[in-house]
């Protein structure tokens, strides 16, 4: 069949934006309007020439508006195929004048069920029936529709209408383009409404049980993960990777994903991964006190630390490890002041530095936000300007975010578990040994356990006063992460506490602990050699503490 010129147009929208600039040149090309409702009134009171859906269908808009494009005058003109010959011959029988071009966008459904006072009567009104049939019949008729369903494509589209005299090829790639982002759209809509309704039946409890699928289980027989791209990054895991940062929702303030760059070097894959670790480990431990430091390198903390000082509590969260601090990540919980930036970028000048570095540097400091002056103070530092990336965050109050599932990628596949988010008070803690840790000890382990949880298994941590002294991450022998803290901490290991991710199977690793001053351990227990290792502690007069709960981090 030989191509024909784009004559007459549908538009139906809600968004409004850029709309008569979009008719006015398609009015310009001599191509019909034909609209409705709200967008017809739109039009028209901008000069322009419409054709009312009524006088196409002779049948006036029903039920408040429900029923309006739902005619076979409508979607016969949409569904059509040129190409059929029957088809073509109903049309004409039936004085059907084909439709070559929709543009048609949707009810807002998400941003009014978004809204607090938002009833159930409302989101109900707010599904669109025609809006998605009329995108759906263009998408589908792409080879003889164009559909338009988003005004980010009004210019585009307006540009090849006017470079083409208005004669689109019917295998033309724009064609089968705008019909995948129009069923995406729909797709992501009626995604957005089941949501909802399920959210819905969440809230009820008259309901019978599902046999197959329980409404309240996070794990279901299907999950809907719908990934946006938010960010196009740097680099993946190396430089010859790609990587990219994609959002499953809205990103929630206090998240890694909400924040707002303030400076510095695009983020690599890497830099995301090592932020989201260090934000993580420092919305845990505010718990234990106002002011709190993280420095992360390689995805596992190498400082950290709590005190009533911002200031001292980065520096002792730097002491932890001096080497891996520099060009390591920083999370802090509370806004940095131009005294805190100060101290950072004179790190070396106060506190000393490791043999052989030069000046000090972070690749990323995460914070819930900056002041103007400790983001200007931070700029003009030759090399920090250029590089350091400053991440405001947000509030990051403890349960801000906080994903509740945790998705790994196997191949093709995907491993889901719910997160580890058990807050440590949940954890039924229980002294073994002969001797009870002092409230020093206590504090210790508590620090220590929370640290722990953040940290590569095997994890051992070593902790005192609210500072890490030294971790084990990620070895094949829980001995050998002892090894690796105990060397870590040094002599500041001495009345130390310390913490396991996982019990013990033999004494061989507290008594690496003991050896180096360690007085106190905390580990889940639950090993068939649980009793030696209590009998090995109550010898060497360290306390000992069961958390029943295991904390692997893969």
């Amino acid at each position: 069949m030989a191509e024909t010129r784009i004559k007459r147009a549908l538009i139906s929208a809600y968004d409004k934006t850029d709309l008569v600039k979009l008719a006015q040149g398609l009015a310009g090309l001599d191509i019909e309007i034909i609209s409705t409702g709200g967008t017809a009134r739109l039009l028209q009171n901008a000069g322009l020439s419409v054709t009312l859906v009524e006088q196409l269908t002779d049948s006036p808009e029903m039920l408040d508006g429900r029923v309006k494009t739902l005619h076979p005058r409508v979607h016969g003109a949409i569904l059509a195929d040129r190409d059929n010959p029957q088809h073509l011959e109903q049309l004409r029988r039936l004085d059907i004048q084909p439709i070559d071009l929709v543009v048609c966008n949707l009810y807002p459904f998400e941003k009014v069920v978004a809204e607090p006072d938002c009833t159930f009567e409302q989101a109900i009104e707010n599904i669109d029936i025609g809006g998605p049939c009329m995108v759906r019949a263009a998408a589908k008729n792409h080879r003889h529709v164009l559909i338009v369903a988003t005004p980010h494509d009004y210019p585009s589209l307006l540009r090849r209408l006017q470079e083409s005299d208005c004669v689109i090829p019917s295998d033309d790639p724009i064609r089968l383009s705008l019909a995948h982002h129009a069923f995406n759209l729909v797709w992501l809509y009626n995604r957005a409404i089941s949501r909802y309704l399920f959210n819905r039946l969440l809230e009820r409890r008259d309901l019978p049980p599902q046999p197959l699928d329980q409404p309240d289980q996070k794990l279901r027989n299907e999950l809907d993960i719908f990934m946006s791209r938010k960010q196009t990054l740097r680099y993946g895991e190396n430089p010859h990777q790609e990587g990219s940062l994609y959002l499953t929702g809205p990103a929630a303030e206090g998240t890694i994903a909400h924040a707002r760059q303030l400076g510095g070097m695009g983020m690599s894959f890497i830099n995301y991964l090592d932020a989201h670790a260090a934000l993580e480990l420092v919305r845990d431990l505010q718990r234990l006190g106002p002011a709190a430091a993280v420095v992360v390198k390689h995805a596992s903390p190498c400082g950290a630390a709590v005190d009533d000082d911002p200031v001292e509590a980065y520096r002792r969260a730097y002491l932890s490890e001096p080497v891996s601090a520099y060009g390591g990540i920083l999370a802090v919980n509370h806004r940095v002041d131009v005294r805190l930036a100060e101290a950072v970028l004179e790190t070396y000048s106060n506190w000393g530095k490791a043999a052989g570095a030069s000046g000090f540097l972070l690749h990323v400091w995460v914070a819930p936000d900056f002041d103007a002056d400790a983001v200007q103070l931070i700029q003009q530092r030759k090399k920090w300007g250029k590089e350091v990336r400053l991440l405001a965050v947000g509030d990051i109050s403890a349960d801000s975010g906080q994903a509740e599932l945790d998705v790994k990628a196997l191949g093709t596949a995907m491993l889901v578990q719910t997160a580890d988010t058990q807050p440590i008070e949940a954890e039924p803690w229980q002294v073994v040994t002969k001797r009870q840790p002092t409230d020093a000890e206590m504090a210790g382990l508590r620090f220590a356990w929370l640290v722990c949880r953040h940290v590569k298994s095997n994890a051992i941590v070593i902790a005192k006063d609210n500072v890490l002294l030294g971790a084990g991450a990620g070895q094949t022998s829980r001995v050998m992460s002892c090894q690796i803290a105990v060397q870590y901490a040094g002599d500041q290991a001495q009345d130390s506490a310390a913490a396991s991710d996982a019990y013990f199977p033999f004494a061989d690793g507290p008594g690496t602990l003991a050896e180096a001053g360690v007085t106190a351990i905390v580990q889940p227990g639950g090993s068939g050699g649980d009793q030696d290792v209590i009998d090995f502690c109550n010898k060497s007069n360290i306390a000992m503490v069961f958390t029943g709960t295991r904390h692997f981090l893969h």
